[in-house]
């Protein structure tokens, strides 16, 4: 006769195996937590245009347009004329443009010294920022799914034991200190160009001396792009908790009180 099975004879998930879940689970909802964060920092800073006209003065890039704006090999003159609300506005038109595909880009245009429009990019300045337009398109895909898995993957941890806080250490801390590293070794502008080189065709132009580029000049590249990336950095520190515990506060309002 078959025996009935018990609680204390039934076959038990390994540890191994049950920690290895756990941890799984937590990197899952931290990395997506991470993303939220980045992304909804990214959006915001978007609308206050990176902090440009805070940037423009800090980083004296009045100063940077007043010396290589007269430089320019693409006859696009006096630049350096205008005065930092033009330039503060034609930096927001490029953002604006950014985050609308692309649109509009080619038409942005500035007035020199005897009142004829200029137009402000080149083809290549144009293709390059389509490109950038492209990789924010692929950015707000990434959020959208980030927070369809926040609370889902928020309830797969709370239903776990919370792995040992040294293995979570250590599956954090790794990556983090591989950057660091790498940043340490090869420097920020050496990373920066390298992301430029996975991110971007290979057959689009991505690189712009400032006698070049009255984008680059403008912007004072990648000058600018280390001030902005601070920020970014910043405000992923800080909403990172606020969605990673609030995500679990969530699960557990609705499981005491579920709709």
């Amino acid at each position: 006769m078959a025996k009935k099975a018990t609680r204390k004879n039934a076959p038990r998930r390994p540890a191994r195996a049950a920690g290895g879940a756990a941890l799984t689970a937590w990197f899952c909802y931290a990395l997506t937590t991470v993303v939220l964060a980045l992304g909804v920092t990214w959006a915001l800073y978007a609308q206050a245009d990176y902090g440009y006209s805070f940037w423009y003065k800090t980083l004296d890039i009045d100063r940077h347009i007043e010396q290589y704006g007269p430089l320019n090999r693409f006859q696009r003159p006096d630049f350096e004329a205008l005065d930092a609300r033009h330039h503060v506005a034609l930096f927001h038109q490029i953002r604006v443009a950014v985050h609308d595909g692309g649109e509009g880009l080619a038409s942005i245009r500035y007035p020199d010294r005897q009142g004829t429009s200029v137009t402000l990019l080149r083809p290549a300045e144009v293709q390059h920022l389509r490109d950038v337009a492209h990789l924010i398109d692929s950015g707000r895909w990434a959020l959208a799914v980030a927070f369809l898995a926040w609370l889902p993957l928020a309830a797969w941890v709370a239903r776990r034991p919370p792995p040992d806080w040294r293995r979570r250490a250590l599956v954090a801390v790794t990556p983090l200190l591989a950057m660091v590293v790498w940043l340490l070794v090869s420097g920020p502008e050496a990373v920066f160009y390298q992301f430029h080189i996975w991110l971007f065709p290979a057959d689009h132009e991505w690189f712009f001396y400032w006698q070049d580029s009255l984008m680059s000049t403008l912007m004072k590249a990648p000058v600018l792009f280390g001030g902005i990336a601070v920020v970014l950095v910043g405000g992923t520190l800080v909403l990172t908790p606020l969605f990673y515990r609030g995500g679990l506060w969530l699960i557990g309002r609705l499981r005491r009180d579920p709709l």
